[in-house]
């Protein structure tokens, strides 16, 4: 049997605005990956074409797997994703790759930072965590347009109320203005997580504020 590829079945697809969906998915075998990685993912509605995303869940023995999809064009693979995909379709996932994982050996508190998106790498990594975190405390800061880009303040919500250790703070307007309003960080771990253009704003605005920038971690590949 081939290794280049997962076939993961579709379990459930759930869209929560006209441009964004939520699915899940339960791969034929195990998919060896870490939290805050990202595979790409092919669908039957546009063979041979695919497109990375993150898992926003870590290993799961029933190898179940969420993600979080934007269409950004009207033709491309994560249109068909938020728009076509249903329940027992079969998705082709690529190896698991990037390098916005924990740092086993820290025991500094967390901050995440999210846009759109972004937000299923930072579930995945506090998924993680809610594995053995009793001590750190794990601080979430999403920012938005509007208030629509909040698709998953529920699941969030639910999040903090199950882990004490665990805050979430929303705003509309730029994120990086959110995060710097409550730091400085130069004691915690930074995990940025979003568009590139997002990352770089806000990993140059913490450096500028004392945060070592080896404390600051995304997904170098995602700013290429």
């Amino acid at each position: 049997m081939s290794t280049d590829f997962w076939s993961a079945e579709v379990l459930r697809h759930d869209r929560r605005r006209p441009d964004i969906a939520v699915f899940t998915c339960r791969t034929q075998r195990p998919l060896p990956f870490r939290a805050g990685q990202h595979v790409t993912v092919e669908c039957p509605y546009l063979p041979w074409r695919s497109a990375e995303y993150s898992m926003a869940n870590a290993p799961r023995p029933d190898r179940v797997l969420e993600f979080h999809v934007r269409a950004a064009k009207p033709d491309g693979v994560s249109a068909a994703l938020v728009e076509r995909l249903k329940p027992g379709d079969t998705l082709r996932l690529g190896p698991p790759r990037g390098s916005l994982t924990l740092d086993p050996y820290s025991r500094r508190d967390v901050v995440f930072v999210t846009a759109g998106t972004g937000l299923a790498a930072a579930k995945a990594l506090i998924d993680e965590l809610s594995r053995f975190n009793r001590t750190r405390w794990i601080h979430l800061f999403r920012g938005e347009r509007d208030e629509a880009g909040f698709y998953d303040r529920d699941a969030l919500d639910r999040l903090t109320r199950r882990h004490p250790w665990l805050t979430v703070t929303r705003s509309v307007g730029d994120v990086g203005d959110l995060v710097a309003a409550h730091g400085p960080w130069p004691d915690h771990d930074i995990y940025l997580c979003g568009p590139a253009g997002m990352v770089a704003a806000t990993a140059r605005r913490l450096e500028s504020s004392r945060t070592p920038a080896s404390r600051i971690h995304y997904d170098v590949a995602a700013l290429r």
